[in-house]
């Protein structure tokens, strides 16, 4: 979310009709606010974070994920204490930025944390910001406004803290060019395999190693508890699916609220800048305004020329290439000199020389008068709010008495499936991901229906809410505990599997045994080396990441060398190095990029030693059974 914002901030100065938003900063207090340093998961130095305040970011992380992996998402890749750590670590992170913001008094006002998010483009329609729109996609990211705008303000209190220790970092050119040189490196290298397959006739597995695996590890032979439920499920996105809107509704909603829909006024600006320093001599300033105003006297002679003369003329760097064009100006969002000439303007065309700090501009105005949609030109977006406010509506009023019919008849839903008209579902022995994926990955279910009581009673668990403006309610209706499976049913899996294990130890023996060999110069039957391939530092096929690392390492003399890796469980790789190839030497473009990127590294390796020195100096408490019992 904050690239997002951070991409969008050159967009303020296109804002056409700035919205002040109603800022409700309770978003602050009810993220971080606990119950009691008992109930909190971590505390920041004074800072709580909340049961709430993690759920919501790890729903927040969720719903990323499953926008950006689309059918790859997997729900239980966040159910690890791993990941939910990680999330965790963020928020830390996150708060001890904000803590020393706050302890060393910056301050970012209401009129900022507005602009920004009004000028994002994300929010508009027709380019002025919607309030609307801003609500529905914060709702599909699983956000409140409030929340949406303490991220916003939160980013700009961090940013003068971190910005300066990550670009703070230099690297010498000398440096640049040796890291260059060795990155860039290539090697000759052969390879001969030697692969379970080949020993597998040397190896016997008797029923005894079987039995006994098999007890030593009854673990890896256990069955998931299952249960099967049945289930009702209430989603705002279904009823919107059924909802239609008459013409006659669409008319009377545009008379209404024709104001809603207005464009006022906006005015387009091109540029071309003829740059003279503030502090030039008069002789400087004298030449540029001559030349502005040669420039001016052409393009007002030929306006069609004007991204023409921009293009030849202008020393704008941000704007030339695209014609000199700015997009729409807002007010506040140019040098006053500037924005003067743009909204003095009676009618398009061009105005200049208008002079500023920055040299002289010759402006080309193009005003968009303020005008009244029709009907026609607005039915799409008029039509989806009119669906929208109606699904809102059905479903606030649904889920209410989803609610209260879920506890009214604790050991059924037929009147709720009667009364709200949604279909009883059915699936059988399900674990606990399975369960969870009823509501779209959310642990919340999983747990409630396993809990001891859902098991034992058989009554419905509580309406829990998911994804986006969802409820579901299940009930247990029959359960299997785990158990282990019988040793005849796993009996050939683990003879298999020692198999494999014996003839990759006889593997890796002999894989040894002929690399010793090789090292002394010796030669080796039963070993055929590939034809040699080339290949650089980047990850390559047939090469592990520790492998090809180990190939970069052997000694340039003395060639051929020879070293020798694992790859998973089935075969040992020989690795022949015969040449060294070093790169050409790199041209200052490249050096020049080698340099960013080493800057960059050194930028963050700064940050993160930063963050933790901030760590060290504040006292950070983890709550780990509140974090092991937060969903």
């Amino acid at each position: 979310m904050f690239n997002f914002i951070r991409r969008s901030r050159r967009a303020a100065q296109v804002v056409i009709v700035i919205i002040i938003i109603p800022f409700v900063f309770f978003g602050v207090d009810y993220y971080f606010r606990g119950v009691g340093a008992e109930g909190d998961v971590a505390k920041v130095g004074d800072i709580r974070i909340s049961p709430q305040a993690f759920e919501a970011k790890l729903r927040e992380q969720q719903n990323r994920a499953r926008q950006q992996m689309g059918e790859r998402y997997d729900p239980a890749m966040f159910n690890t204490p791993e990941a939910r750590f990680a999330v965790l670590n963020q928020m830390i992170t996150e708060n001890l930025l904000l803590k020393k913001a706050n302890d060393d008094r910056f301050r970012v006002n209401d009129q900022k944390v507005s602009d920004t998010i009004s000028s994002i483009p994300a929010f508009q329609e027709d380019g002025v910001f919607s309030p609307d729109l801003y609500r529905q996609i914060l709702s599909q990211q699983s956000m409140n406004p409030a929340y949406f705008e303490y991220l916003v303000r939160s980013e700009f209190l961090v940013t003068p803290l971190t910005e300066p220790v990550q670009g703070g970092e230099l690297s010498a050119a000398s440096t640049a060019e040796r890291y260059y040189l060795l990155a860039s490196e290539q090697r000759e290298v052969a390879m001969a395999s030697l692969d379970t397959a080949d020993f597998a006739k040397q190896v016997k597995i008797s029923d005894e190693e079987v039995e006994a695996y098999y007890t030593q590890n009854p673990q890896a032979f256990q069955s998931p508890e299952t249960v099967s439920v049945e289930y009702v499920k209430l989603n705002k996105a279904e009823l919107l699916a059924n909802i239609t809107v008459t013409e006659a509704q669409l008319q009377g909603a545009y008379e209404r609220d024709k104001k809603r829909y207005e464009q006022p006024e906006t005015r387009d600006a091109a540029h071309i800048l003829i740059a003279v320093a503030r502090d030039a001599a008069n002789a400087q300033k004298t030449e540029a305004r001559k030349k502005a105003e040669d420039i001016f006297a052409q393009a007002e002679a030929a306006p069609g020329r004007f991204a023409a003369l921009a293009k030849e003329f202008s020393q704008d760097p941000g704007s030339a290439a695209q014609g000199g064009e700015l997009g729409t100006v807002a007010m506040g969002s140019f040098v006053k000199p500037f924005e003067n000439a743009v909204f003095g303007a009676r009618e398009s065309g061009v105005v200049g020389p208008v002079e500023t700090d920055f040299g002289y501009h010759i402006i080309k105005v193009t005003i968009h008068p303020a005008r009244q949609p029709s009907l026609d030109e607005i039915k799409s977006r008029l039509t989806n709010d009119l669906r929208q406010n109606e699904a809102n509506t059905a479903y606030a009023e649904k889920a209410t008495e989803f609610m209260n019919l879920v506890h009214e008849q604790t050991d059924s839903f037929d009147e709720l499936s009667e009364r709200l008209n949604i279909p009883i579902s059915k699936a059988e022995f399900l674990a606990r991901t399975q369960v969870a994926q009823l509501a779209d990955g959310n642990q919340n279910l999983a747990a409630a229906v396993f809990s001891a009581e859902s098991l034992r009673d058989r009554q419905n668990t509580d309406a829990i809410e998911f994804g986006t403006d969802a409820i579901i309610s299940a009930r247990v209706i029959d359960y299997k505990p785990a158990t282990v499976r019988p040793l005849d049913d796993v009996k050939a899996n683990i003879k298999r599997l020692l198999e494999n294990r014996q003839a990759f130890e006889l593997v890796r023996a002999a894989g040894e045994e002929k690399l010793a060999q090789l090292r002394q110069g010796k030669s080796v039957s039963g070993l055929t080396f590939g034809k040699p391939v080339t290949i650089g530092r980047q990850q390559q096929p047939g090469f592990t990441a520790e492998a090809q690392a180990e190939v970069f390492r052997l000694e340039a003399g003395g060639l051929p060398a020879y070293m020798g890796a694992a790859v998973g469980q089935s075969r040992y790789m020989i690795y022949r190095v015969d040449k060294v190839l070093p790169p050409a030497v790199p041209d200052a473009a490249q050096k020049a990029a080698v340099a960013q990127m080493l800057n960059e590294m050194k930028g963050r390796e700064a940050l993160n030693a930063y963050l933790q020195n901030l760590r060290d100096n504040t006292n950070v408490v983890i709550n780990q059974s509140k974090l092991d019992a937060a969903r």
